[in-house]
């Protein structure tokens, strides 16, 4: 039997290659926006730019713009002209390309003059406070940032020279005073640095060893009305540097993860007041959250296809967050985590799942020239909670009406029972606790593959809950 079975979140079509994403009001009217920038694709030769907004039960391309023959490095979403509409900025080459959304379409309002090398690094903010936004980059192999003003063009007004190549760059207000810092992470050190009148001031720099080159966040974590660095490290590991008692020091060490980590997001996903910590690495999405005051390992969940970015944000509009991935292999998946509060705070899980079977027309039955269409119900024999995963299983029931190839009564339908066996993450579950399945299908296509046999997809959305005993459930 020919069986594919794949855990996915949403996922996007396979958009053909390396897919960066970030997420913001792009079209002004308060709807959150995917924007997905992909390095050359494989099918055109160009690197690409592609919108997805959330309405009805799913995600929907609306944009789908070609970049040329560059790959995309980074991309951010902000607001860079103050008019309600946030702009889609792109480090492409070694360009920076703005593009906005105007008139139900994507068109790009301004490029910058040809930098040094690939823009792998871009933060936004008002630096300077004279109510501009900047626009700060980092170059491959550069020991320089470069930045830009932006008034209705891009215009080069510094660079700052350290002593290392620069890795990553961020902006925001670290230490709580107001004015917007700007964090620069290279091979060696990371810096906070302050603008005042185009003045460059060091507020504070510490020396790093074995740093990876891969993220570099800066967000308020904890609330605390500064905003903390969020960096990996060489060990596998996570650290969070925050401004204390009139220094900076680290507040926070994770503990040694699977993979190296790729990047990192701050959101309150559960809708508690607390931000969350969302961190990816190749193949494994974890968050880690606040209990007693205390940062702890709350939830992990598998990624196929290589993760490397990933955002978080309130993309369908009901008051949670979603978190959102983008791939090394052109996937874009959203994945939504839950508290179940009656049970002493356990995630509840949501997936999608892609089941794929070949199924044999029965004899008896004429052979199919097509087939039309395809019902299917959920069964389930089977559930059961093992360390931090619940395993689902039962079986599928399919009916399928085909077109025979018969010149009258070409119409004809067969039943089939297809297996299947997946699971999910659920941080926390252990065995002897229950769990209850819920099953929703999205999507069902079936596909004459030779005159006895159809191929049916079956793409379907489970959730899980752990629950206090041994239940499952039947979705007839």
């Amino acid at each position: 039997m020919d069986r594919q079975n794949y855990q996915l979140q949403w996922s996007s079509k396979d958009l053909g290659s390396e897919t960066i994403i970030d997420i913001g009001n792009i079209k002004g009217d308060g709807s959150t926006i995917i924007a997905a920038g992909v390095s050359l694709e494989r099918a055109s030769g160009d690197g690409r730019l592609y919108l997805f907004q959330h309405f009805g039960s799913t995600y929907h391309q609306i944009a789908d713009v070609s970049l040329g023959s560059k790959d995309v490095n980074c991309i951010k979403v902000f607001d860079l002209d103050r008019d309600g509409t946030d702009e889609i900025i792109i480090g492409c080459g070694n360009n920076i390309y703005i593009y906005k959304f105007q008139a139900n379409r994507v068109v790009r309002v301004f490029e910058s003059t040809s930098l040094p090398g690939k823009v792998i690094s871009l933060a936004i903010g008002d630096i300077d406070r004279d109510g501009r936004p900047e626009i700060v980059a980092a170059v491959k192999g550069d020991k320089r940032i470069f930045i830009f003003r932006y008034d209705r063009k891009i215009t080069l007004a510094k660079e700052v020279a350290f002593d290392h190549i620069v890795c990553c760059v961020a902006i925001g207000d670290t230490d709580g005073d107001g004015r917007l810092e700007v964090v620069v992470k290279t091979t060696s050190a990371i810096y906070v640095l302050e603008f005042i009148r185009d003045q460059k001031i060091e507020k504070w720099h510490m020396h790093i060893s074995g740093t990876k080159d891969r993220f570099l966040v800066v967000k308020d974590f904890d609330r605390d009305g500064k905003s903390e660095i969020i960096c990996d490290s060489a060990r596998r590991k996570v650290i969070i540097y925050g401004h204390r008692r009139g220094t900076y020091e680290i507040i926070w060490e994770s503990p040694y993860l699977d993979e190296d980590c790729e990047d990192a997001a701050v959101y309150d996903i559960d809708g508690d007041g607390e931000n969350e910590l969302v961190v990816i690495c190749l193949s494994t999405c974890y968050i880690f959250g606040w209990k007693d005051k205390k940062i702890i390992l709350e939830w992990t969940q598998t990624i196929p296809n290589g993760a490397i970015c990933i955002v978080a944000g309130d993309i369908g509009k009901k008051g949670l967050g979603e978190i959102v991935i983008g791939t090394l292999y052109g996937y874009i998946y959203v994945v939504e985590a839950r508290y179940n509060r009656d049970i002493d705070h356990m995630w509840v899980g949501k997936i999608q799942s892609i089941i794929q079977d070949t199924v044999t027309i029965p004899d008896g039955k004429p052979d199919a020239e097509r087939a039309v269409e395809a019902n299917v119900k959920f069964a389930v024999d089977e559930v059961t909670v093992v360390r931090d995963k619940v395993i689902v299983a039962g079986d599928v029931a399919a009916k399928i009406l085909y077109v025979a190839d018969l010149p009258t009564q070409p119409v004809h339908f067969f039943q089939a029972d297809i297996p299947f066996l997946t699971f999910i993450h659920l941080h926390g579950a252990k065995p002897g606790m229950g769990a209850a399945a819920f099953f929703k299908v999205e999507h069902i296509k079936a596909t004459a593959i030779g005159p006895r046999t159809i191929k049916i997809t079956i793409l379907f959305e489970m959730s899980v809950k752990l629950i206090p005993h041994y239940h499952y459930y039947y979705d007839p």
